[in-house]
């Protein structure tokens, strides 16, 4: 799974119980260390990086190695010292209990019938019913969180990819995806808050036959603020405090309809496969509407 602070309870528990770690190609900024705190610093790291300045920036190693990512592990791989593997059937053994554990604790969430649907649903199936090939393009905030932390990808020729920053650059790009893959099926995760920043683009992507299935987490809310209110105001909300955070209830479908796409609206978990099969199918471009329960806050970490 995903380490960091957008991430799986599973990842960070087994980063953080690590006696050795190794940073390949990644900056170890704030978000994917959740702060530097996964994994502690001071831990025995090794570092892969072909940037050098991103070599013992934020974390000090025991040895940083300047070099392509893919190129320097196979050299390692090449010199690996296979008598050694028996040492490490304890610690395969614990990383496979650390996940059966977090599978225990959210498996009636990821396989919920609720209704309004359960986000965790949603993520399991898009696991279960992307296409092979699919390129997965994830927006911030809880659209990351639940991704992060709930969707599995099946095959190595899938891809995926997220925001780092800006609310609302999952639609955008995704299109800019489909535009440099035309033959890759490209899906978009996005929220309702998130949609609404670019939902013009709905337009160019009619216009210039740019085939994306976008699918929105439509909660009716950007609910990722809603503990941050809930502080606020003591723990018990007013209705006035929920007009800082809720929207206005929209057809998200009915409006892609009305500039030319193709608009599926889900409200059953039960037709999420069918919803997502159709999609991929008509070739066109495709807002997937699909309506999520607003009381659903995707887990943050605790250490």
């Amino acid at each position: 799974g995903v380490v960091g602070t957008y991430s799986r309870e599973a990842a960070n528990q087994t980063v953080l119980e690590s006696d050795l770690v190794c940073f390949i190609g990644t900056e170890t900024g704030g978000m994917t260390t959740h702060f530097w705190q996964i994994p502690e610093v001071g831990v025995d790291a090794i570092q892969i990086d072909i940037e050098p300045e991103n070599l013992g920036r934020n974390y000090p190693v025991k040895v940083a190695i300047q070099g392509d990512a893919k190129t320097t592990l196979k050299l390692m791989l090449e010199n690996l010292d296979t008598d050694t593997a028996g040492q490490r059937k304890p610690w395969i053994e614990r990383t496979t209990e650390i996940k059966r554990q977090w599978r225990d604790k959210f498996e009636t969430l990821l396989t919920s019938d609720a209704l309004p649907m359960r986000p965790e649903r949603l993520c399991r199936e898009l696991t279960d019913h992307l296409p092979e090939d699919a390129f997965v393009v994830v927006d911030t905030g809880h659209a990351g969180m639940w991704m992060g932390g709930m969707f599995d990808l099946r095959s190595n020729t899938q891809n995926y990819v997220r925001s780092a920053g800006h609310l609302g650059w999952a639609f955008p790009a995704s299109l800019g995806v489909k535009c440099g893959l035309p033959d890759r099926p490209v899906i978009c995760f996005t929220g309702d808050a998130g949609f609404w920043y670019h939902i013009g683009e709905i337009e160019t992507a009619v216009r210039w036959n740019i085939n994306a299935v976008i699918l929105v987490n439509n909660n009716s809310s950007g609910n990722q603020s809603k503990r941050g209110f809930d502080r606020v105001y003591g723990g018990e909300q007013t209705d006035q405090a929920r007009e800082l955070w809720t929207f206005t209830r929209v057809n998200f479908a009915r409006i892609a309809e009305e500039m030319g796409a193709v608009g599926i609206r889900v409200e059953n978990p039960g037709e999420l496969a069918g919803a997502l099969h159709k999609a991929f199918s008509l070739n066109k471009p495709v807002v997937l509407d699909v309506v999520t329960d607003i009381d659903a806050l995707a887990p943050i970490v605790e250490l």
